[in-house]
């Protein structure tokens, strides 16, 4: 997933910058819940800057099969300290997930480890039901089902506002194989939400006639969307 999203964001940085949308970033509420756990609601939107309809296919490119509720934006966060990515997932959605790395590193035995592994697993696979549900879903789609129902398309100076909950271990310190980080508490850390679009690379999925009416249309765009960068804490 890390080197995904390091292709990801070397992709969007290559990408045509967007100018009929703007993404941006409106709040970040950090609130330590528990000692080793801080909760972030990062509150943004994202604006039809023109007086036409915008249109654009927001799936996961490549894709991966494991097709993500289309109904849910891919909205990337990339942190900046001193104008450069910090290139590790140091904030996460999947809390549950968090909790077990952070359990499992701070485990001082082989047999507490592997503990903390089993009862992790049991949790994950003891809502039976909502995974056979969820997988049966997947089943029945496709490609082409996936790409068709991933088209958005924003109104006219529509505006849409999205809520979003990442959770931070309170870890400073990260190695994992050659990566290494240190997050300094005294230093200034920002949050930055991105999106890419894609056009061309979907061609296949469509008529000649659908992609034709598509290519032609201006306002069916692809490329990169950058927000603005708003200050995240990561202070004692």
């Amino acid at each position: 997933m890390q080197i995904f999203y390091l292709i990801l964001l070397f992709t969007s940085l290559s990408f045509s910058q967007i100018k009929q949308l703007e993404l941006r970033i409106d709040s970040i509420i950090s609130i330590d819940s528990i000692l080793t756990e801080r909760k972030f609601t990062i509150k943004y939107h994202i604006q039809n800057l023109t007086n036409k309809e915008v249109s654009f296919i927001n799936a996961m490119y490549p894709l991966d099969n494991s097709y993500p509720n289309v109904k849910d934006l891919k909205v990337f966060n990339a942190i900046v300290e001193n104008e450069n990515y910090v290139h590790k997932n140091i904030i996460t959605k999947n809390v549950k997930l968090m909790r077990y790395f952070s359990n499992y590193e701070n485990a001082i035995s082989e047999s507490e480890k592997s503990k903390i592994a089993q009862d992790y697993k049991q949790e994950i696979f003891r809502d039976t039901s909502k995974r056979k549900t969820e997988r049966a879903r997947i089943l029945k789609i496709n490609d082409f089902e996936y790409v068709k129902s991933s088209i958005y398309t924003f109104q006219p100076n529509e505006i849409k506002h999205f809520t979003e909950t990442y959770y931070w271990d309170k870890k400073r310190y990260y190695k994992r194989e050659d990566l290494e980080y240190y997050i300094d508490e005294n230093l200034p850390y920002y949050l930055e939400l991105s999106m890419n679009f894609f056009k061309n690379e979907f061609q296949h999925f469509f008529s000649d006639e659908e992609f034709k009416k598509i290519k032609s249309n201006p306002n069916f765009i692809d490329g990169s969307l950058v927000s603005n960068r708003m200050e995240i804490n990561f202070k004692e």
